[in-house]
């Protein structure tokens, strides 16, 4: 098995699947798969949402604060989907925050970084409208009694930028918000079909099926699709980036590519499906966040089971999980030291602690015994852990070119003191963040970047804004700023 991989052969190897999803695209009948106007709605509304995240609910409260009539429908028994359940970093440039931490940054920075690891492939009509709406979402959420809990530096940031709030209050907040402003959410409501107003060529509403039911939602003003990615649908991430098919993943419930297939049915264009990715740092039984550490960005180095490293451990954590996934059993040990532990504990995003509990980290006097400890060739490890010191004094990282702890801040260190750690990581997707494309406005557009009227986007379901890989906090920020957008766009 080939050991260390390029992204140039990665993206090679996901193209196959995207020759298979345009196959499916242009071999796809719209008419087979949008439902006709019913003789009567069951419910008509102004604006109708379709997933209950932080996409959809953020689009709640901002369309029933402007007096819309609102219907929220969400597949599975819970409010949140993969929002939920995320790490609770929200990415937001020149913050009150910041200021007070003597943090200096702007949406140019912000978009510097953004463009750099996106590769410069990112959609810049997409990036732009994240950074013209993200400050302002940013006091928006303030305003509604959100708590921003710290802030910190993660991947793709050249400074601290990771907003950190706790998922379940924004969630709550977000839900009861729109609520008590009139908005209507059903639970356990699941979206079969999009419905078609044939002679204005409007997407009217949705079509329900609860058994031998059909139930039409209408939608006068427009419908909104945040109802997720597809990170649990198998047969889409063969079809797109194949690679990712024997990922773990840890998302929402509705992550089945719902939203995603009724887009199609209406035409609408896909776009960045090669790059989705799954972020390494989790544990190979992890089922929560709290078993995901980013040691590697305090200075940890990865090593695979042969111990021998693979990987320049400052690059997106997407890109450390494309390179290993590549490696046998797709495992990749984080090696660190007592100070390299130390740091980490004080980083919402590499603390250790729970992992420790649950007895899923190893740890040692020596090198050699941490390695036999986890099966490893304790001579090839030790030699791993010496020369990578040797270069960290030097300042050089001739294997793989090593220069920072993450992205642009921090410089290595050395792994020399007593105890040492071992822990055992894979890759899982957190969301496919490739999907349907969306314009500015949020508004779908179809393969010849024409509007389909009446549909939005919001949230994990459209593509554009990160481009080849992902800055933390962009996925949640995304969502709570293309949901608002889409509303924006429906009233103005």
């Amino acid at each position: 098995m080939k050991k260390d991989v390029s992204r140039r052969d990665f993206i090679k190897m996901a193209a196959v699947g995207s020759a298979s999803a345009a196959t499916i695209l242009t071999a796809f009948n719209p008419k087979d798969a949008i439902a006709k106007l019913p003789k009567k709605w069951d419910m008509d509304v102004d604006i109708l949402v379709v997933g209950a995240g932080g996409a959809g609910l953020a689009a709640a409260v901002e369309a029933a604060a402007k007096g819309a009539k609102v219907l929220v429908l969400e597949k599975t028994p819970a409010m949140g989907g993969s929002s939920l359940i995320c790490g609770g970093a929200l990415a937001f440039a020149g913050t009150d925050l910041q200021s007070e931490k003597n943090v200096k940054d702007s949406s140019d920075l912000f978009y510097k970084d953004l463009m750099k690891v996106g590769e410069n492939v990112n959609d810049l009509v997409m990036v732009k409208a994240y950074l013209d709406n993200q400050l302002e979402t940013y006091n928006w959420l303030k305003s509604l009694g959100v708590k921003f809990n710290g802030l910190g530096i993660a991947s793709g940031m050249s400074v601290p930028r990771s907003h950190y709030v706790t998922p379940k209050e924004v969630i709550k907040i977000l839900g009861d918000t729109a609520k008590a402003k009139g908005a209507k959410i059903m639970l356990g409501t699941g979206v079969s079909r999009l419905v078609l107003d044939e002679k204005s060529g409007k997407i009217r509403g949705v079509l329900v099926e609860k058994g031998s039911r059909k139930i039409y939602y209408g939608a006068k003003k427009g419908v909104i699709l945040s109802s997720g990615g597809f990170s649990l649908n198998k047969e889409l991430l063969a079809k797109f980036v194949p690679p990712m098919a024997k990922a773990k993943a840890l998302v929402g419930l509705g992550c089945q590519g719902d939203g995603l297939k009724m887009a199609w049915s209406s035409g609408a264009d896909v776009q960045d499906m090669p790059y989705i990715k799954a972020t390494f740092g989790f544990d190979t039984e992890a089922s929560s966040m709290s078993e995901f550490a980013l040691v590697y960005y305090k200075g940890a180095i990865i090593v695979n089971k042969e111990g021998k490293r693979f990987v320049n451990e400052s690059i997106s954590y997407k890109l450390v999980g494309d390179a290993a996934l590549m490696q046998p059993d797709a495992i990749g040990y984080q090696i660190y030291d007592a100070a390299i532990r130390a740091e980490g504990n004080k980083d919402q995003l590499a603390r250790t602690e729970t992992l420790e509990k649950k007895d899923r980290i190893k740890q040692a006097a020596t090198i050699v015994e941490l390695a036999k400890s986890i099966g490893m060739e304790p001579q090839v490890l030790e030699d791993t852990v010496r020369e990578y010191n040797a270069n960290v004094e030097k300042g050089v990282d001739p294997q793989y070119g090593r220069k920072t702890l993450v992205a642009a801040f921090g410089k290595p260190v050395k792994i020399d003191k007593a105890p040492f750690y071992a822990m055992v990581s894979t890759a899982y997707i957190l969301g496919t963040y490739g999907g349907i494309r969306v314009n500015g406005k949020a508004e779908v557009v179809n393969i010849y970047g024409e509007v389909i009227p009446g549909l939005y986007g919001a949230g994990e379901i459209i593509g554009g804004v990160h481009g080849a890989a992902y800055m933390t906090g962009t996925a949640f920020g995304k969502a709570l700023v293309f949901g608002r957008l889409a509303v924006k766009s429906i009233l103005s």
